[in-house]
């Protein structure tokens, strides 16, 4: 008889192209400097959204001579709440500078928007990006299928592919953000490198999970429909190797 990490092992290799044989393609991109579409892969860098908010408080600001200016990296207190204006630095006097801690990574493109709140003759060119993670050792093979099923809706599950991201991976919903167009760069894969975005099908599959995580409201019921099925499929094969 087959132990549980072999059968979960079996399982994933098997369950993971069902209801999506492939996650990736090469995108058409026409031009370098082309704007990402939708669905695709791009690099950029990711914050990750703190507990308790950190930032540089600026203690003399010299602006004949910045480098002899006087910083301190502090936690947020109420009594950081207004200061002297820096026009400088753009700064009003309820802005701060906030730190983040985060990483380059890959992400997928949900869309974009041209918007002109912050200044009436120029777009502010954003973009709203899912990020990608990959697995970690912690991560075992039930968690990985419940992944790929749709248990999690936080989470959509992405396998590793040659002419895509080529370690398995998944989006995380939760820390969906806007980042702006000339911090975004294509993400590259395969021989020789180009750009990637996820198959019409694996993205068809993200908008209807992200909906339902964000909205709770069905887009396509035929592709949600397909989610559920899915999801119960592979519900009822965890249940029988549990008690294998």
């Amino acid at each position: 008889m087959q132990n549980r990490s072999e059968i979960s092992d079996l399982m994933k290799t098997d369950i993971v192209g069902l209801l999506c044989p492939k996650f990736y393609e090469f995108a058409n991109i026409v031009g370098r400097d082309a704007d990402p579409i939708p669905g695709q892969v791009v690099f950029a860098h990711c914050v990750y959204p703190p507990d308790d908010p950190w930032i540089v408080k600026v203690i003399n600001y010299n602006a004949s001579d910045p480098s002899r200016s006087q910083f301190e990296l502090k936690k947020y207190d109420e009594a950081d709440r207004h200061h002297f204006p820096i026009a400088e630095l753009e700064l009003r006097k309820d802005e701060h500078l906030y730190v983040y801690k985060g990483k380059q990574r890959p992400l997928v493109v949900l869309g974009a928007v041209k918007s002109r709140w912050a200044n009436p003759l120029y777009d502010e060119r954003l973009f709203l990006c899912v990020p990608l993670y990959t697995f970690k050792d912690k991560h075992h093979n039930k968690f990985r299928i419940e992944c790929a099923a749709f248990f999690h809706p936080n989470l959509m599950y992405l396998a590793a592919e040659p002419d895509g991201c080529t370690a398995e991976s998944v989006l995380r919903f939760e820390h969906i953000q806007p980042i702006a167009r000339r911090a975004l760069h294509n993400y590259l894969s395969g021989e020789p490198r180009r750009a990637v975005a996820l198959t019409n099908e694996a993205f068809s599959l993200l908008l209807n999970h992200v909906g339902w995580f964000l909205f709770h409201r069905i887009f396509d019921p035929v592709i949600c429909g397909q989610i559920d099925a899915y999801r119960e499929l592979v519900r009822e094969e965890l249940d029988k190797a549990k008690g294998a």
